[in-house]
């Protein structure tokens, strides 16, 4: 039910295009609507996943050079040198560095065993997308069938709310996925200005990130911070972080507000307090649930 009045809007726009001045069937825009999520879902496998696991892979065989050069700048450092006498910290470090390209590649091959889990569960994702497919198709129609069998005091009643929970979804959806894409714009232009590497497919993760809510938005800016750290420190790193102190205040204090207010309608506190509700009653999914249940 929450995809099927998630993917609306999507189909409502589609059906809005005319080719030789008539409409396309329901639906024809429903399969149009999947064809687009599909071609989304492979982007993000094709020219997310593998950059980044070739990086990771990367990053592994170089380690022990950046353990290397750290090791040449703490014998001169005065300071630093009582500290490694006393405890031993180049000496941690070079173990750990000579076994974490074994452990990154253990990471890459979790995120290759990642994305084909989710293939093998394709056929549980067929059931729910058919389901959605009748409902998106047919499901006002069964929402109206179902609610004139209602006693006349409780009709109207169930009918308003119905209609009010079925637009609040749609209207929560839609500023997501805005804040979400303005997230992800946002770091593509950063990391561009910086010239940091994988900046697309930091941007899409920070933009998947920014979909889970009060937390994901910062995930996603420290996983930023890692890579920029390690493309030019301390410069991209601190650049970086200006930056996303800034942005994060102004979605937070500015454009959050003004979007959640016109479209779902309901006071800030009360988001921030059932999203916490949520999120201890169901995980993320109850983070992404609580603000409209809330409304």
């Amino acid at each position: 039910v929450f995809l099927a009045l998630a993917l609306s809007p999507a189909v409502d726009l589609i059906l809005r295009a005319r080719i030789r001045g008539r409409s396309l069937p329901r639906w024809l825009a429903i399969l149009v609507t999947y064809l687009l999520f599909f071609l989304l879902l492979g982007f993000l496998i094709l020219e997310v996943i593998p950059p980044i696991v070739r990086e990771v892979e990367q990053l592994g065989t170089q380690l022990p050079t950046y353990v290397k050069d750290f090791e040449n700048w703490a014998e001169n450092n005065d300071q630093f040198r009582e500290l490694n006498d006393k405890y031993d910290i180049t000496k941690l470090l070079s173990q750990e560095a000579s076994q974490l390209p074994a452990k990154l590649g253990g990471a890459a091959d979790g995120i290759r065993d990642i994305t084909v889990g989710l293939l093998n569960n394709l056929v549980e994702a067929i059931v729910v997308l058919t389901l959605s497919f009748f409902l998106l198709l047919d499901g006002g129609r069964q929402f109206e069938r179902g609610v004139s069998r209602l006693r006349d005091p409780h009709r109207e009643r169930v009918r308003r709310a119905g209609e009010r929970i079925a637009r609040i979804v749609r209207s929560y959806v839609s500023v997501n996925l805005t804040l979400a894409a303005l997230a992800g714009v946002f770091t593509w232009l950063s990391l561009e200005l910086l010239g940091v590497d994988l900046a697309i497919p930091l941007a899409v993760l920070v933009g998947l990130f920014d979909l889970v809510p009060l937390i994901g938005f910062t995930i996603g800016g420290l996983l930023v911070a890692v890579v920029a750290a390690l493309h030019d420190f301390p410069t991209a790193l601190i650049v970086w972080a200006a930056l996303f102190l800034i942005y994060q205040q102004v979605q937070d204090r500015v454009i959050q507000p003004i979007f959640y207010r016109s479209a779902v309608r309901i006071h800030p506190v009360i988001a921030i307090v059932a999203v916490l509700a949520g999120a201890q009653l169901a995980g993320i999914l109850g983070a992404l649930l609580a603000i409209p249940v809330a409304a």
